[in-house]
């Protein structure tokens, strides 16, 4: 699936806040894709990266994602890739979607439809890089909302994929988007990203954060919780960042500190990706 738009001139970029954190995880693909032995080797970020009137500057800080970024989206595509192997006419939504190029980068079936889903501003500057299709659609709405599902077919086996949104939100407006996706969906998988909550006392102090003005709101302490909150929802996976496999391809230091991570729970499992069915 090829849907990059016709190269042009430099596209501006007017986002603050919450949604100018979606540039960071741009920039670490791009980091991680010149990197002697990628671990996601996302061909299109760099590209896109020309393509935007940005001052990268900014985000070189970003840099230290590498420990976690290109280790969630893999583990990210590598679910969604099983996924659409036993369900090649699956509705894939693709929330807080930023600039991603995960529905280029998969290998996704001729029979699936994929959604792109984000905010107004973000939807606006996706549109100068990339192009629609039959099989592939860009939703301009807030994942929160539950208006936007009734361009969504609800008798498909569906994919929820929500990478770096669920810290960001609100818990009320977190379980709400849950309910909303589990209450128009006939059944499927829904998988993000999510923090403990002793995480949050300290997200203020990362650079992100600050720079941006963005905070975190939403921290899932027991995957189990969202059993009770969320009707028909079951929990399956709980993966952490640290237990990537990729993990020895990163420097000395880091290495280092992944270990040491590894040993005690509360930091193990401070930043994991949840995976459920409904």
């Amino acid at each position: 699936m090829s849907t990059e738009g016709t190269p042009g001139t430099a596209a501006p970029v007017r986002l603050t806040g919450v949604q100018e954190t979606l540039l960071a995880p741009l920039y670490v693909r791009a980091q991680d894709n010149r990197s002697p032995r990628p671990v996601l080797g996302d061909t299109t970020a760099e590209g896109l990266m020309r393509r935007l009137d940005y001052d990268w500057r900014k985000m070189k800080f970003a840099g230290r994602d590498r420990r976690t970024v290109p280790f969630r989206a893999k583990k990210l595509d590598e679910w969604a890739n099983a996924f659409l192997a036993e369900h090649p006419d699956a509705v894939v939504l693709h929330l807080a979607c930023g600039l991603d190029s995960r529905a280029f980068r998969l290998d996704v079936p001729e029979g699936a439809l994929w959604f792109d889903v984000d905010l107004p501003d973000v939807i606006e500057l996706r549109r100068k890089l990339y192009e629609e299709t039959g099989a592939y659609r860009m939703l301009a709405a807030s994942a929160v909302e539950a208006d936007w599902l009734e361009a969504v077919p609800k008798d498909r086996p569906a994919l929820v994929v929500a990478e770096g949104l669920a810290p960001y939100l609100a818990e009320a407006d977190g379980l709400a988007m849950l309910r909303n996706l589990t209450g128009h969906l006939s059944g499927g998988v829904i998988m993000f990203d999510a923090v403990l909550p002793w995480t949050r006392h300290i997200a203020k102090y990362a650079r992100l954060v600050r720079q941006t003005g963005a905070s975190f709101g939403w921290a899932v302490a027991d995957p189990r919780d969202l059993e009770r909150s969320v009707p028909g929802l079951r929990a399956l996976d709980e993966w952490s960042m640290c237990d990537s496999p990729y993990a020895d391809r990163l420097p000395v230091q880091d290495r280092f500190i992944v270990r040491v991570m590894r040993s005690v729970r509360p930091l193990r499992y401070a930043y994991r990706l949840l995976r459920y069915r409904f």
